[in-house]
């Protein structure tokens, strides 16, 4: 197998707030093509790892490099300021222009520019384009962010949680997008606190959890290497069945999720012995899902903490 191009690499970096670690030895390197997800909770240190890769804060030990330029050095974050293109978090620009006037303003503070039109139509608002900035939905306004992004065709994208906010529709048009620049040979990295982005187009994904990386691979990789099989879900009538069935299927090993549901995983489950029991002892209950693991299981395995899916329809 051909040896892949490392294009971000981050090796022990650790970063201190008024003595507090709030990133502890984090090590990742990010391949050339790849859609790399660093999935984590509020807090967890997504922006701040972030923020030292674009220059914008400096790690207090540690070192990351974008293709080769030390991030640290001045005149490094020159050349790399040409390589990438970046959406923050709280993404910002001209209220009162229009979508196209903003992308144009940006894109003229690079050498190069990518066609505003070209842009426009890769993000799906050509009847928004001559809308002003303040008019438009929060999902619209991300979109904008993602063009202004790549006005200077960057090599790397470094997207801060780029579907925050957005409803399910607006979440699923922006993976098409990255994984559409994927497809053209750019390399993307983003932050997320969704379970389902990184599953849907992550070739990678790094789980951190309190300023530390638990665990690399792709999601498949890390389904596979934590969970066991399907698994079952009893939701009950109310908490005094909830703990009757959790007795009577004690041998099964049974958890209680955030939602109360009652969750029994494995290899191979008997799901009509689990039906014959519950109904043998009479105990009510409300909806049984089989369901295949996936990485918010992985991350309550590694962390014991769920991250909960909260989504617009």
């Amino acid at each position: 197998m051909m040896d892949r191009e490392t294009v971000i690499k981050v090796m022990e970096i650790t970063k201190e707030f008024d003595s507090v670690e709030t990133i502890a030895g984090i090590s990742f390197e990010i391949y050339r093509g790849e859609i790399f997800a660093l999935l984590g909770p509020d807090g967890a240190g997504k922006t701040t790892i972030v923020e030292i890769l674009e220059g914008l804060r400096k790690p207090t030990s540690g070192h990351a490099w974008i293709l080769g330029y030390d991030v640290k050095n001045k005149l490094a974050l020159r050349e790399i300021k040409k390589v990438i293109g970046t959406l923050p978090q709280e993404f910002i620009t001209f209220e009162n222009l229009t979508v196209k006037e903003n992308i144009k303003y940006w894109g003229k503070m690079y050498d190069q520019m990518v066609d505003p039109r070209e842009l426009i139509s890769l993000v799906k608002l050509e009847e928004k384009q001559d809308e002003l900035y303040k008019n438009l939905s929060s999902g619209m306004k991300r979109l904008v962010g993602l063009a202004i992004a790549l006005v200077n065709d960057p090599e790397i994208l470094i997207l801060d949680e780029p579907t925050s906010g957005l409803d399910l529709r607006s979440r699923k048009e922006t993976w098409r997008i990255l994984e559409d620049l994927r497809d053209q040979g750019k390399t993307v990295f983003f932050t997320t606190n969704h379970v389902l982005e990184p599953q849907a187009i992550a070739n990678r994904v790094s789980i951190i959890y309190e300023g530390r990386i638990k665990d690399i691979g792709s999601p498949n990789d890390l389904i596979e290497r934590y969970t066991q099989g399907n698994k079952v879900i009893v939701r009950c009538a109310d908490s005094d069945n909830k703990q009757d069935a959790k007795k009577v299927l004690a041998n099964l090993s049974p958890k209680i999720n955030q939602e109360g549901d009652l969750v029994i995983s494995g290899s191979d489950l008997p799901l009509l012995r689990i039906l014959e029991t519950l109904e043998k002892e009479k105990i009510m209950y409300t909806d049984i899902i089989t369901k295949k693991p996936d990485l918010n299981d992985v991350f309550l395995i590694l962390t014991g903490e769920s991250l909960t899916e909260e989504v617009q329809e």
